[in-house]
C-alpha cells in the first residue's frame, strides 16, 4: 500500500514538474514553421529589400529552416526574428531581432530561432 501511495506521489510530482517546464517555455517558441508570407508593414516580418525599392521583395515569418532563392537582395530587416542567412557563395550572416543586415547577393537559405 505504501509503495502504491509513493508511486502516485511520484507521478503527481513528475506531472507537476513537466507542467512547470512547459509553462516556462519562451513566448516565441517555435509554434509556426518558417514560411513565405505576404509582405506587410510593421508586422515584425523578416524582409528582404532591393536597393531602390520602397517595397520588400520577399517576406518570411515563423521559426525554423527554409531553402529560398531571393535574388538581388541588397539588405534584410530582421523584424522580430533572430537567426542567420546563407548566401549563394556560402557566406553565412547572423542577425538579431530589430537589426538590418546583408549584402548584394542571392539568399539561398534562412534559419530563424
Amino acid at each position: 500500500m505504501r509503495f502504491i501511495r509513493s508511486a502516485r506521489l511520484a507521478a503527481v510530482a513528475l506531472a507537476a514538474a513537466s507542467g512547470a517546464v512547459l509553462a516556462s517555455a519562451p513566448a516565441n517558441a517555435a509554434t509556426t514553421p518558417l514560411k513565405a508570407v505576404e509582405c506587410a508593414s510593421g508586422a515584425g516580418q523578416l524582409q528582404f529589400q532591393a536597393f531602390v525599392s520602397m517595397w520588400p521583395r520577399a517576406c518570411f515569418k515563423g521559426s525554423g529552416d527554409l531553402d529560398v532563392n531571393v535574388t538581388s537582395s541588397i539588405f534584410g530587416r530582421a523584424g522580430d526574428h533572430s537567426g542567420y542567412v546563407i548566401y549563394e557563395d556560402g557566406t553565412k550572416v547572423n542577425f538579431t531581432k530589430g537589426t538590418t543586415f546583408g549584402s548584394a547577393k542571392t539568399v539561398v537559405h534562412i534559419h530563424t530561432d
